[in-house]
């Protein structure tokens, strides 16, 4: 991936945490899960470049991202993280298309996974942590 395409990408990432930040202090709880979760798809399509096909797929790209051989040196991802980002995953999937109304305990908690793995592939990558907020 060339650089000015990881940047978009990263700059992507990064909106959709600011979004998430935003939209939790509204109380629009379901909202800010999805946007937490989109922060850290984005983030870790950055990290990992261009698929092996032609897209990622939601679940194979945590398993890739686990993984932690796009740093240099390679270093597998806490277990508790990969766990925490599957949560967001499956909480993301009852926001948007089950009829559950999350709770603010549930958007802060997904922020803080976000905030943990953007802040991850910045250091990992040396990108920008500006708009990165615990």
């Amino acid at each position: 991936m060339d650089a000015p395409r990881q940047q978009d990408l990263w700059t992507l990432a990064l909106e959709h945490y600011q979004a998430a930040v935003l939209t939790a202090q509204q109380g629009w709880h379901n909202v800010s899960v999805a946007c937490s979760y989109y922060a850290v798809f984005m983030a870790m399509r950055t990290a990992l470049g261009e698929p092996p096909r032609r897209y990622w797929e939601h679940g194979g790209i945590v398993d890739w991202f686990a993984r932690g051989d796009w740093q240099t040196p390679p270093a597998s991802i806490e277990r508790e993280l990969i766990r925490a980002i599957r949560r967001m995953y499956t909480d993301r999937v009852r926001a948007q298309y089950g009829t559950v109304r999350l709770q603010p305990f549930e958007s802060a908690a997904r922020l803080s996974t976000a905030h943990r793995v953007l802040q991850t592939v910045a250091n990992a990558l040396g990108l920008s942590e500006g708009g990165i907020t615990p």
